[in-house]
């Protein structure tokens, strides 16, 4: 099936790792052009490296906080590539879990800067080059089921990505007079770098996680990304799609009378 990406120019924050590096790799796969995007320097040098025999891929370094650092990266996209059709806002971090009552401001501030701060400055700032080009873009960001059954201690996290699941629909109903779609997709347990302290390795079963008893792997959600950048779901905006197999929709067991 042709998904109507060749051609196309992406960027994917948060690209050189992970969900991110496993999405610009279906993107090059599909014939996209990829600007990688991550806040570490020598990781991005090392993802474009290794993505390079797939097609046109380029890199800049980039924190999503920084309102800066996000106007240079949609600005330097479109001088190298000349356009810029889809972003993918995929950067997050994990950080530590600790109960609200003993949470600190900082800790507080940090997980809200990248992930809801980030994500609006880069659907902004993406939406205002597609409209200046007056193209029809594809935004998709990245939430998790954490926004819909939260993680113990997790509130800074939990309410984060509930955000991006509000800050979507906003981004959705306001860019859509430039015929800019926004899709969310939420990921749940899935083997990253940032899981592999809570996951059992690969192949190892995960009883009562859900229907499918294992974690997911980034290919998996990278799937449904470029599904929700692609022409073939042109009727779709301002949805979340959740990648979980299955973990949010089996209702607890009462314990044995």
């Amino acid at each position: 099936m042709d998904l109507g990406l060749s051609g196309k120019v992406a960027i994917v924050t948060g690209g050189s790792r992970g969900i991110g590096k496993a999405t610009s790799r279906a993107l090059l796969r599909e014939g996209a052009h990829v600007m990688v995007s991550s806040l570490r320097p020598e990781s991005v040098q090392s993802a474009v490296k290794e993505l390079g025999a797939l097609g046109r891929v380029d890199g800049i370094p980039c924190d999503v906080a920084i309102e800066d650092d996000v106007v240079r990266l949609v600005k330097e996209t479109v001088r190298r590539f000349g356009r810029l059709d889809v972003l993918v806002a995929n950067a997050g971090i994990a950080g530590t879990y600790t109960n609200l009552a003993e949470m600190t401001a900082a800790a507080w501030d940090q997980m809200i800067a990248v992930h809801m701060r980030g994500t609006f400055l880069c659907g902004r700032e993406a939406a205002k080059a597609m409209r200046a080009a007056k193209i029809p873009g594809r935004i998709v960001t990245i939430s998790s089921t954490s926004a819909y059954e939260c993680d113990p201690a997790g509130g800074h996290y939990n309410a984060a990505k509930a955000g991006v699941v509000g800050l979507t629909r906003s981004m959705a109903i306001d860019f859509a007079p430039w015929g800019i779609r926004v899709n969310s997709v939420a990921p749940g347990w899935i083997h990253t770098d940032m899981t592999v302290t809570d996951l059992p390795k690969r192949g190892v079963p995960i009883p009562n996680l859900g229907v499918m008893p294992r974690a997911g792997e980034p290919e998996e959600v990278a799937a449904a990304i470029v599904f929700l950048t692609s022409s073939v779901c042109d009727f779709v905006t301002g949805a979340t799609l959740v990648v979980d197999g299955g973990q949010m929709i089996v209702a607890p067991k009462l314990p044995s009378a």
